[in-house]
């Protein structure tokens, strides 16, 4: 059962004051168990701010050591060399390690996986030599760090400072990635880890959300630095590669891309040699044994597990064999507004294309989409259909030509770009979160049409606006599934529903946003003859309100009747544009792609 509004706030206060009361706890405790949990409250921060960016944007960062021993050096530098108070040097190293997040993310961002993992590693190694050589930051015996001021005698009974400081910086750090989590961006971060096209064509700007969010996570590393430098020493070694590495390790054993993962991640590996007190030796065997063990057998980490199970309990409910049915729709969401460049809808104008090696994939193409009709584009395999929408949609650059769309010149518009001009478009091989459930996804396609999705995140549940905007996303993705036969399945997840439902949801995706183009790739692909028949109807209703449509369809008795325009493609040239009828009819037509 749902919680209430009252409830949920109830929850949050007491759990506010749980941890107040334990703060104050450590912040009076000996000094053995304050190293402990200060320790492990930093870590905890450095932890959050990897998962910030390798649970929701895939990007496994090993940079995190170097941000973090920027925070170190240049407060345990300012307070000692030019006696600036700690708390003026806090914005500063925000700044500071944020820009160069911003810096680094902006060239390493440019490859993914491995390769971005292996630059941001040499990042950190980098700044670990130049912290051992120069003689401002100590060599290798480092520097000391300073001392945090006390509080004023009247408030002596709340223990040490620093403790406060570190804990609330903790419980900060865990409410904003909290609330992000609780936004509309969750899902957009998400669509651009698992399905980069699909938010790129949603309008989302994939390349400066993932260099803002890659800031934002070197901030908060700096500013576990900054909180680091106030526990002791500041040396090379305490941030050198391997600390990126065990940063990696607490937020996989914790669990990924879960608010209390790396908390849990950050304790157990922090505070592992203080607990277990054996030979060195044998105690990183132990440790290394552990943290293998929990990856391989539990991947979803330790909170992923226990959610897992207590989850067993609410899943729904077994669906009867015939629900994968759709029901009838009723006009989809969307509406074509006017266009700019008159009757023309899309043009392509003498476009090819060719790879980086190998021949031309398309050869002097021309096509004209007017405005409300259905188009074709039908051909054999390899024929370029695919590319030819590639190349509109903008995630393809062509090497001669020009597109126009809606009488715009938009070549170098990239595919976001193109979205918000009213461009949409689905794929052959359905770019969704398996993750998150059909609603959700459908919400992605609303990026452009709620100002300030990005802007607002850290603080949206705190928002009346923002639990307003959320609460018309979710009416209106539930409306477009509806819309389009997928009622029922409005709460599941896209890795628990059948492929006409996967179809349908990213057909509902795009609709949600009132594009006035819409680009399918071959949309009836693994469909069953009642879904190809209700794929139909929805397409009619779309075009009975204007909406242009550009289908690619290997299925000519499903896309024939609905084209007022076929274009017929054959090795990337164009072999004939005409209505169906004609190009039924025309001989070559029948000999190239129908086979008589």
């Amino acid at each position: 059962m749902t919680k209430s509004p009252f409830n949920r706030r109830l929850l949050t206060v007491v759990l506010l004051v749980v941890y107040v009361m334990a703060t104050w706890l450590a912040a009076n405790a000996s000094l053995s168990i304050q190293s402990l949990v200060l320790v492990a409250g930093v870590f905890g921060i450095l932890a959050i701010s990897l998962d910030l960016v390798a649970g929701m944007l895939g990007l496994y960062s090993l940079g995190q050591g170097g941000f973090f021993g920027i925070g170190s050096y240049v407060t345990a530098i300012a307070v000692a060399d030019l006696n600036v108070s700690p708390f003026l040097l806090l914005p500063v190293v925000i700044v500071v390690s944020g820009l160069c997040g911003v810096i680094i993310g902006a060239m390493s961002l440019r490859v993914s996986g491995l390769y971005f993992a292996i630059t941001t590693f040499i990042f950190t190694l980098v700044l670990t030599v130049m912290a051992t050589d120069m003689q401002i930051t100590g060599g290798t015996q480092g520097l000391l760090g300073p001392a945090f001021p006390d509080f004023p005698t009247g408030l002596a009974w709340l223990g040490a400072p620093v403790a406060w400081c570190i804990l609330l910086a903790l419980l900060a750090a865990a409410a904003l990635v909290w609330n992000i989590r609780r936004s509309p961006l969750y899902p957009v971060l998400l669509s651009i880890r698992d399905a980069e096209p699909f938010a790129e064509a949603a309008g989302v700007r994939t390349s400066a959300i993932k260099i803002g969010i890659f800031g934002l996570s070197a901030a908060m590393a700096g500013t576990a630095g900054w909180l680091f430098s106030f526990l002791g020493v500041v040396s090379p070694g305490q941030f050198d590669w391997s600390v990126s590495l065990n940063v990696l390790v607490m937020v996989l054993v914790g669990g990924i891309n879960t608010t209390l993962g790396p908390l849990v991640g950050a304790a157990f590996v922090s505070m592992f040699p203080a607990v277990v007190d054996i030979n060195p030796w044998l105690e990183e065997v132990l440790y290394g044994a552990l943290s293998i063990l929990a990856i391989t057998v539990f991947p979803e980490g330790v909170v992923g597990l226990i959610r897992r199970q207590f989850g067993k309990t609410v899943q729904s409910p077994v669906i009867s064999e015939d629900a994968g049915a759709v029901a009838p729709s009723a006009v989809p969401p969307t509406r074509a507004t006017d266009m700019a460049g008159g009757d023309i809808a899309v043009e392509c104008r003498g476009i090819e294309f060719s790879y980086a090696v190998g021949p031309k994939v398309l050869r002097d193409v021309n096509v004209v989409v007017r405005r409300g009709h259905i188009h074709g584009l039908i051909g054999p395999n390899g024929s370029g259909k695919s590319t030819l929408a590639n190349v509109i949609a903008g995630r393809l650059r062509p090497v001669a030509g020009a597109i126009f769309v809606k009488g715009q010149q938009v070549n170098g518009v990239s595919p976001s770009g193109r979205a918000r001009l009213g461009l949409r478009r689905t794929f052959q091989a359905a770019q969704l979160v398996r993750e998150l459930t059909t609603s959700q996804n459908v919400s992605v396609g609303l990026y452009t049409k709620i100002p300030g999705i990005v802007r607002r995140a850290a603080i949206w549940p705190l928002l009346p606006s923002g639990q307003r905007d959320l609460g018309w996303m979710t009416t209106q993705a539930v409306a477009a599934l509806q819309s389009v036969g997928a009622t029922n399945w409005t709460e599941r997840r896209i890795g628990d529903v059948p492929h006409g439902v996967e179809q349908l949801t990213q057909l509902a995706s795009v609709c949600v946003a009132a594009p006035d183009i819409i680009i399918l790739d071959e949309p009836a692909t693994g469909l069953s003859s009642g879904e190809v028949d209700h794929l139909a109807r929805i397409l009619s209703q779309l075009k009975a309100q204007g909406v242009t449509m550009i289908i690619i369809e290997h299925q000519t008795r499903f896309l024939l009747p609905l084209c007022d325009r076929v274009t017929v493609l054959n090795a990337g040239e164009v072999v004939l544009t005409a209505t169906a009828d004609e190009v039924r009819a025309h001989p070559i037509v029948r000999q190239v792609y129908l086979g008589e």
